[in-house]
């Protein structure tokens, strides 16, 4: 009951700020701005040498060229545009130049072992996901590299399930599991901060909460948000210039994110 209170309390703090981003939304010249600034593809980020050894690659959760999305209806397009609009100017305003500096400042291996801490505590749901799937022998898997990440690996710092013992993840959330057993993937919604989505997969992160560990560990919702909110921008460091390269090759960026 209690995350559910707070998860609507979440719903309403983002709608506000919606609404005080609105009148920047609206203004040609901050448009304009704005548009520069997607054009040009981001640089390196200069950053202390890098340490603590950790994988590029591992764990990313954002795909600009999702093929399931190009089979998704929009009925709700002026409302996802806008939205689509919204986060743009989130990005180029707020979050990537808050993740620039924080990539300046902190260098790239530790980002990489502090996406590996969050990486792993989201084990819980891809083992629960795994066996609701009937792949067992992955969710072995799961447990087994939960177990070694938080000893070995200090608390997930470290992938040490794969460097070492070559344990891959298997990613699977309750998105993918409500696929599996035949649920189609609804139309397309853009949320607000969250971004691209539709109806099985918000449905399938809003279940996957209830097994996160932060949401029991954190009570707090003001201590929730500042964790997600530091785990976006971490994410976002070691990922620059990735929807800096989708929207400069896009003729219409809304539309490519939907096909």
């Amino acid at each position: 009951m209690h995350l559910l209170i707070t998860e609507k309390f979440a719903t309403t703090i983002i709608f506000l700020l919606c609404s005080l981003l609105f009148g920047m939304l609206s203004s040609p010249s901050l448009a304009a701005e704005s548009g520069d600034s997607g054009e040009q593809a981001a640089q390196d980020t200069p950053a202390a040498d890098e340490w603590l050894v950790g994988d590029d690659d591992a764990f990313d959760d954002e795909d600009w060229s999702d093929d399931e999305l190009s089979t998704v209806a929009d009925p709700l397009e002026p409302v996802n545009r806008f939205f689509f609009h919204f986060n743009d100017k989130l990005y180029f305003w707020i979050l990537k130049p808050t993740a620039t500096g924080y990539a300046f400042i902190f260098p790239k291996g530790l980002r990489i072992s502090v996406r590996n801490v969050f990486a792993n505590l989201l084990a819980p749901a891809r083992v629960i996901n795994n066996i609701l799937q009937g792949k067992v022998p992955e969710s072995g898997v799961e447990l087994g590299r939960f177990a070694i990440n938080s000893t070995l690996g200090i608390l997930g710092l470290f992938d040490v399930a794969k460097d070492t013992y070559n344990m891959e993840a298997s990613e699977e959330d309750l998105g993918q599991t409500l696929g599996f057993y035949g649920s189609g993937p609804g139309f397309y919604i853009n949320w607000p901060v969250l971004g691209p989505s539709n109806v099985r997969d918000s449905i399938g992160r809003f279940g996957d909460a209830f097994v996160d560990p932060l949401n029991y560990l954190a009570g707090n919702f003001y201590v929730r948000a500042g964790i997600w909110t530091g785990e976006k921008v971490n994410y976002t460091s070691l990922t620059l210039g990735d929807y800096e390269l989708f929207k400069e090759t896009a003729l219409d960026p809304y539309a490519a994110a939907v096909s």
